[in-house]
């Protein structure tokens, strides 16, 4: 196997890798960063969250995870 088979081999597996694993982790990651900001921080700290800023982290993932199932109806044209 020649040098440019071999980097076209790891193209598709750095690809495959991004489509399929990227959209699925920033979402957990967004989900995850609502549960430790809003819920776990304020209880630690025996804390109320502040609202509007909770309301405004919700809207930002809820707006994130719409353009993911966006993107999953609409599918790839390649």
């Amino acid at each position: 196997m020649g040098v440019k088979a071999t980097i076209l081999r790891w193209q598709e597996v750095l690809l495959c890798a991004v489509r399929k694993w990227w959209r699925p982790i920033t979402c957990i990651g967004i989900a995850g960063g609502a549960i430790v900001n809003l819920v776990v921080i304020p209880l630690v700290n025996w804390e109320v969250p502040n609202m509007a800023e909770a309301a405004a982290y919700v809207t930002a993932a809820t707006a994130a995870f719409a353009v993911r199932e966006w993107g999953k109806v609409k599918g790839v044209a390649e």
